[in-house]
């Protein structure tokens, strides 16, 4: 089973404005693209793959809204098939060539509250208008394709 189609949001954000940190909403979409598959020695395997990803914020007037990424995840599947562990990194681009980078991580897969796959997500970079940003929030995957996922995401973030 591939666990790639569950990444989250580039624009996992909230509006950028200096001092201030304003939750928002929006959702996401991933495409697929080259995936390793390494298996190991007590039969579980490690999935590698890059993907990209375009997001939107619920309010199309949002700096954020529109962004496209590029991403690297990490899953840690068991011999079952079931998932162990995933995270990675995305890199954000907006129109104007600023950039953010944001970490993310599986919490939660196959749970009453998240019957699909949950997680968490948190900047640690940034460039042009996005400088100093910092944030952080959830998201949650709603769709998967044969070559992708959808899904929605929540959050802060403000920019130093």
């Amino acid at each position: 089973m591939r666990y790639t189609t569950f990444i989250l949001t580039g624009a996992l954000l909230a509006l950028p404005i200096a001092g201030l940190a304003q939750e928002a909403e929006g959702r996401y979409a991933t495409h697929d693209g080259v995936e390793t598959v390494q298996e190991l020695p007590d039969g579980t395997t490690v999935q590698m793959t890059r993907y990209s990803q375009i997001s939107f914020a619920d309010d199309a007037s949002h700096p954020l809204d529109n962004t496209s990424s590029e991403c690297v995840g990490r899953f840690h599947v068991a011999a079952d098939g079931s998932l162990i562990s995933g995270d990675g990194m995305c890199s954000s681009f907006g129109a104007g060539g600023d950039t953010n980078s944001w970490w993310w991580r599986v919490d939660h897969s196959g749970t009453d509250d998240c019957p699909d796959l949950c997680g968490s997500w948190g900047y640690f970079n940034g460039s042009g208008k996005f400088a100093g940003i910092e944030g952080s929030g959830t998201w949650v995957r709603t769709t998967v394709f044969p070559n992708g996922s959808s899904g929605t995401w929540k959050g802060r973030a403000k920019v130093k």
